[in-house]
């Protein structure tokens, strides 16, 4: 391993702290998922021909090969609806005319790779075509589409990842087709897994199948809300149809149902519909969405769970389905690196040719990587993050990516805290969405009586009618502020590295009334708002040159509370004046914290 390697790996680890794979403990996840994967699109149009007519096992084989790759999601069926496999149920692709989902099950099962069976769901052309009625619908009863303009015409552009929406809650016929042909699947061939694909589509569906069900389950149709938790429970009810048909086939068989694993997909979060999964596959692909931020969240979420999981990125420039696209070898060996850092296997998504012939440049680069992960795959994947800092999930985005960004570029490690991990933590952070139930907050305050530590910013201190603090911060919660921004003024205790002069904060902090606690920093108010009758130049309007009455942080003995959101300032406006703020606050209370 050469010093480059080695840099790396030791800043990673830094801030990714696991207990490793070979010195797991009853708190490890049960098992390990194959470390080296690629996720193989094959999304062919019938307007192509020759479809996999250039594909041999042995090229096949020596790609995998070259890769290192230990894994493969090989497809079943794609996004234009056709499957690649001699089907009585589905539709086979019009210009295959050989088995290519066979001979690709056992070229990998010859040289030991495992090939679990790709299958769409919420996109299939030729289902959506064929069978309007099994499309998710609109309240007004028009189809929903990705990105699709139905009125579009032949001959105008199609954007990228437009199609129409298909809905398989277990009350429609759309779900017993998909049954039908998985069990096909199952009955046919040595199945090593399925990997589910397009779950995160929509979060209301008026089809007539949703809508009988909803008038049965007695559902306000005209209450989002409503209509979304019962749809993601139908969704978990196909999904559950399809685990159990799986595994009385295949009970040895990997599922796994895409999308269902993102914080920020609120609903579907809390339907817990990741509980059908078997491992978790946490799409991040940094160049597309999320950056390299998403992966150690979800990770550290996850992981906490007991489940196996797997980093998924791609070997793309942009996004997935880009043919000719090319990340450098550099950026694959640095994702792959962090894959295992964060306790996942790796996953980098190609796309096969519609001749069937595997790119050997895509494999020479992931193979790059893959070399390296073999000599450290042992010291991550299967690994349990380690860490005495624990951060309250809000599902509030950008509160909870502001702390974890925050912490990340402290190198802080963290886990994900809850009421039944308290008794593991030092320093509990608490974003600012009030989240927080009245038996946790006794739980939460309890704990600080017995020697606690806590960082609570603005609203997650608050109950859930944000009319008073539920949190004991050394303060009492006054109102919400009148001015659209603010200014802090910082005392000695927590100014390491901040400015001694007023400094901006984005959005105004909550007004509170210091009571047993002591005051860290001070609000300094702006002399008015900028509105079209009160204006001062380009911007905010300066401050006044005294103090409000209003703490902007507040110290009560181990527990430290800001006034402002400044989590989601960050998040938004990456002031490091406000992170470090925040680490200066973490040193006050936190002995275990990483070396900075």
């Amino acid at each position: 391993m050469n010093i480059r390697s080695v840099i790396l790996l030791s800043f990673l680890f830094c801030v990714a702290m696991v207990l490793p794979a070979h010195a797991q403990s009853q708190q490890t996840v049960n098992e390990i998922s194959p470390t080296r994967q690629v996720h193989l699109d094959f999304h062919t149009s019938e307007h192509i021909e020759g479809i996999g007519e250039k594909f041999d096992k042995r090229q096949f084989q020596e790609a995998l090969k070259v890769g290192h790759v230990n894994q493969i999601n090989i497809f079943g069926k794609g996004h234009h609806g056709w499957s690649y496999y001699p089907t009585k149920i589905g539709n086979v692709h019009p210009h295959l005319d050989f088995d290519l989902l066979g001979a690709q099950i056992e070229a990998c099962h010859e040289i030991g790779v495992k090939s679990p069976v790709y299958f769409t769901v919420g996109w299939s052309v030729n289902d959506a075509e064929n069978h309007p009625e099994w499309c998710i619908r609109e309240k007004d009863g028009s189809i929903f589409t990705m990105n699709a303009d139905l009125e579009a015409d032949k001959h105008d552009i199609r954007p990228h990842y437009s199609w129409k929406c298909l809905c398989p809650a277990a009350s429609g016929p759309y779900h017993q087709n998909i049954m039908k042909q998985v069990e096909e699947l199952c009955q046919n061939y040595e199945v090593d897994g399925f990997w589910f694909d397009i779950y995160h589509i929509a979060q209301q569906c008026y089809c007539q199948y949703c809508q009988t069900r909803m008038k049965k389950e007695g559902v306000d149709m005209d209450d989002p809300k409503a209509v979304s938790v019962s749809m993601n429970l139908a969704f978990k009810a196909h999904m559950k149809a399809l685990r159990e048909l799986i595994a009385k086939y295949h009970p040895e068989a990997t599922v796994y149902f895409n999308a269902t694993t993102r914080l920020k997909d609120q609903e579907i979060f809390k339907q817990r519909l990741f509980d059908m999964n078997t491992h978790q596959d946490l799409e991040d692909l940094p160049s597309t969405w999320g950056g390299y931020d998403n992966l150690p969240f979800e990770a550290k979420y996850h992981l906490g769970q007991g489940t196996p999981i797997t980093a998924m990125s791609g070997k793309f420039h942009k996004a997935w389905g880009e043919f000719g696209g090319f990340k450098h070898p550099d950026a694959i060996k640095y994702e792959a690196a962090a894959m295992i850092a964060f306790g996942a296997s790796c996953n980098f998504g190609d796309q096969l040719h519609p001749s069937g012939e595997m790119d050997m440049e895509t494999y020479r680069n992931i193979g790059e990587a893959y070399e390296y992960v073999e000599k450290i795959e042992a010291y991550g994947p299967g690994g349990i993050p380690v860490s005495k800092l624990g951060m309250w999930l809000t599902l509030n985005n950008d509160a909870d990516h502001g702390v974890v960004n925050m912490l990340l570029e402290i190198h802080q490690d963290f886990v994900i805290a809850n009421e039944g991990n308290l008794q593991d933590m030092e320093l509990l952070i608490i974003p600012s969405q009030a989240s927080i139930n009245p038996t946790q907050a006794e739980k939460i305050n309890n704990w600080v009586k017995n020697g606690g530590k806590l960082i609570v910013f603005a609203d997650g201190a608050l109950n859930a009618s944000g009319d008073e603090f539920i949190l004991d911060v050394g303060a009492d919660f006054q109102r919400r502020s009148e001015y659209d921004f603010d200014y802090t003024v910082i005392k000695n205790d927590i100014g390491d590295q901040i400015v001694s002069t007023p400094f901006l904060n984005y959005e105004s902090g909550l007004l509170v009334v210091p009571g047993e606690g002591k005051v860290l920093a001070s609000i300094r108010q702006p002399y008015f708002n900028r509105t079209y009758e009160k204006y001062s130049s380009h911007r905010e309007t300066p401050y006044q040159l005294e103090d409000s009455p209003n703490p902007a942080v507040v110290r009560n003995g181990n527990v430290i509370f800001f006034a402002h959101p400044l989590d989601q300032s960050y998040y938004k406006h990456g002031v490091r004046m406000h992170r470090q703020l925040f680490a200066n606050a973490i040193d006050l209370l936190y002995e275990n914290r990483c070396y900075r």
